[in-house]
């Protein structure tokens, strides 16, 4: 069980994830405040509610130019070529002057592209085997732009480069290979190689929109920042980030901070966080690999996918490995649908507020808590999840510095934990369903295979557990166990010598039908099971024997029983059945 010793002063965020498409996403978000960097400051977000409009306009999503007025750009290793009006050329810098399209092509060792056409221009660059270096800045600055448009010609791969060292080095002087003052997009079906040797890789401090094409980043700071935003379509995007990988910084304008996923393949290994936004991540599509936190001390953040304000999935494959959480916001996070597999050196999904989950795919391989928040909701899905300590974690403070002692700690928090549907199974070596306030369950299928030692329990609530549906098999020690305060359907606790790992127990009824039969995943010594199945009479449990059906998630309630050795029998009269008594610790009522 976590316990969590910071105040978060913040007001309640609502998200809504509505439809998706190349024309326009819209969602709305409130405020929170939150830790938003890497390290261990603090930045404070002054968000209110407001919508947040995504658009692929048609100027984002245009690869064509007019061969009769673009203008040629041709780079010639120690010179640039170039014979119209709207660029001046000044040894190895040129400076596009006035909106328009321009055709860019060769070598530059040393030089320099900047745009700088005015607050309405709007710039269309095309790149085809370009390859521009700058020793002591950045490669491409946009200065001044309404937007520029960076297409790559198909076929091509194009590569750009700063030095170790920059001549400039102020607070609002370019710190990337591409630096952008205005909105920033790429398309085509191309190749950019962004290799940067001094911070950055490319940074816009308004919005950074990648449509399409193949963009690979390898950098000593961040990959892809996008102050404003940043917005993926259908790029193909790999990242090698000493920090974050894809980062967007604005905490106080309103709409702003935010990254947003349609489509696409992301590959991210980054030193800190893969993914990190100041108010909200949004994913819809497309497929994230996420390699996370490589170079973390004490102070940094090495998560997957962190948002302050919100992290919504509502579709896509999510694979992150990370050596912090994997999934993390300050406010509330929600999954709808989309393949999920996690591997986390903390906890594989953790929520400060409320993790709503509604359907989807999740398997959280590794964890130290598999899913964490003050609130947690389960409507829908499938969940398998393995944690080296609790399963499911309910608390009203949820810092991720656990102080390991349950003494003290058995009062209702507040927090509460509900399950209504879906499919959930755990392994843990804490607590599998832990929740220091209340517990309700009205459906779903839950299966707890939790701890053996006796100071954790498989159930573990310090409030109520009111159970009315679903079915509950939870497998683990004696010593902490608990089951349902009260309940509308017929459940059993029985506490037991103890069980040897990978033993078949089944429950049959009076008749001999098989009511429920599973494979302990490790040793045991108490069992709650409730379900509709389980009705007033007398039942007999066996260790041992064979089952004619096969093991679905460790169980199955078909097939026919062949008997083994008899454990004990009990009789269901009331909804809650306890038998045997606990073998060590206190027994929780």
């Amino acid at each position: 069980m976590k316990y969590i010793n910071k105040l978060i002063t913040s007001t309640i965020l609502c998200l809504l994830l509505v439809g998706c498409s190349a024309k326009a996403t819209t969602t709305t978000a409130s405020s929170t405040n939150d830790t938003s960097s890497s390290t261990a400051s603090t930045t404070v977000s002054t968000q209110t509610t407001t919508t947040i409009a995504v658009e692929f306009n048609a100027l984002d999503l245009n690869t064509t130019y007019d061969a009769a007025t673009v203008e040629n750009i041709t780079l010639k290793e120690t010179s640039i070529a170039y014979t119209g009006t709207s660029a001046a050329v000044k040894g190895t810098t040129i400076t596009i002057i006035a909106d328009g399209e321009y055709y860019i092509t060769g070598t530059l060792n040393d030089g320099q592209i900047i745009i700088d056409a005015g607050n309405d221009a709007k710039v269309h660059l095309f790149f085809e085997n370009v390859a521009l270096t700058h020793k002591d800045g950045s490669a491409l600055v946009i200065s001044n732009a309404d937007k520029t448009v960076i297409t790559l010609i198909e076929g091509s791969v194009s590569t750009v480069a700063d030095g170790s060292t920059y001549a400039a080095t102020g607070t609002a002087d370019p710190d990337a290979v591409i630096y952008a003052k205005d909105d920033l997009t790429f398309n085509g079906t191309g190749t950019l190689n962004v290799n940067g040797n001094y911070s950055n890789g490319i940074h816009g401090t308004n919005d950074i929109k990648l449509v399409s094409g193949t963009i690979n980043v390898t950098t000593k700071t961040d990959g892809i920042k996008g102050k404003d935003s940043v917005s993926i379509k259908d790029a193909t995007i790999n990242i090698t980030a000493t920090g974050d990988g894809i980062q967007s910084s604005n905490a106080e304008e309103d709409g702003k901070g935010f990254i947003y996923v349609e489509g696409g393949a992301v590959t991210i290994k980054s030193g800190l966080d893969g993914i990190q936004a100041e108010t909200q991540v949004l994913i819809s599509g497309g497929t994230l690999n996420i390699n996370s936190g490589n170079s973390v001390s004490a102070d940094d953040s090495g998560k997957g996918i962190k948002a302050v304000l919100d992290l919504s999935i509502a579709g896509g494959t999510i694979n992150v490995v990370s050596t912090d959480d994997s999934l993390h916001t300050n406010g509330t996070m929600t999954v709808a649908a989309g393949t999920l597999s996690l591997s986390s050196g903390d906890d594989g999904m953790h929520a400060d507020k409320t993790l709503t989950i509604n359907g989807g795919n999740i398997t959280i391989i590794k964890s130290y808590e598999g899913i964490e928040s003050a609130n947690i909701v389960i409507n829908g899905g499938e969940i398998h999840l393995t944690s080296s300590d609790d399963g499911l974690n309910t608390s009203a403070a949820t810092s991720t510095t656990s102080s390991g002692n349950k003494g003290g700690m058995s009062s209702d928090d507040g927090s509460t934990l509900t399950i209504t549907g879906g499919l959930i199974s755990i392994n843990a070596n804490g607590d599998g369903l832990d929740s220091n306030g209340t517990f309700k369950m009205s459906g779903g299928n839950v299966i707890v295979f939790g701890p053996t030692g006796n100071q954790n329990g498989s159930i573990d609530y310090n409030g109520s557990f009111t159970l009315t549906g679903g079915t509950l098999l939870a497998v683990g020690s004696s010593g902490m166990a608990q089951q349902a305060s009260s309940a509308d359907i017929n459940s059993v606790l029985f506490n037991t010598s103890s069980i040897a790992a990978d033993t078949l127990v089944a429950i049959v009824n009076s008749k001999g039908e098989l009511i429920i039969a599973f494979k302990t995943v490790k040793s045991a010594s108490s069992v709650v099971f409730a379900s509709k199945t389980l009705v007033k009479g007398s039942y007999t449990v066996y260790t041992g024997g064979s089952i004619s059906s096969a093991l679905s998630n460790q169980i199955t309630t078909d097939g026919t029983y062949t008997k083994g050795t008899q454990l004990l029998t009990f009789t269901v009269s009331s909804t809650l059945t306890a038998v045997g008594s606990s073998n060590g610790g206190q027994q929780k009522k």
